[in-house]
């Protein structure tokens, strides 16, 4: 799936090679991947110290959900500020861009099921 979506998005506008996130979105997601950093590393030593199958199920949860956090975020993000000032002659191409990224988004939640 990875080689076809790498394919695809060599059809979309060379200025699209930066996220141009909005700073406060910047700074909510750092502060959000700074968190997920930390219950990362706390699944590690979970796993080093051999703790109960159940406790380490839950914190990769909550990595996972937290990660999520951080995907809805950067689209939204992308969806006020790149879309909303794309010129219209530009549209069909961000239009199959977001259909992609969500097309991503929604295979690995169905993957997971």
């Amino acid at each position: 799936m990875e080689m076809k979506n790498k394919e695809s998005m060599k059809s979309f506008p060379e200025h699209r090679k930066s996220s141009q996130l909005h700073p406060k979105a910047k700074h909510a997601i750092g502060l959000r991947l700074n968190r997920i950093e930390g219950q990362v590393r706390g699944l590690q030593r979970q796993v080093e110290r051999d703790e109960y199958c159940d406790q380490i199920v839950n914190q990769l949860e909550a990595v996972h959900s937290a990660l999520n956090a951080v995907g809805i975020l950067l689209l939204s993000n992308h969806l006020e500020s790149y879309v909303a000032r794309a010129s219209s002659r530009c549209k069909d191409s961000i239009t199959q861009e977001m259909l992609i990224t969500l097309s991503i988004l929604i295979k690995r939640r169905d993957d997971e099921k």
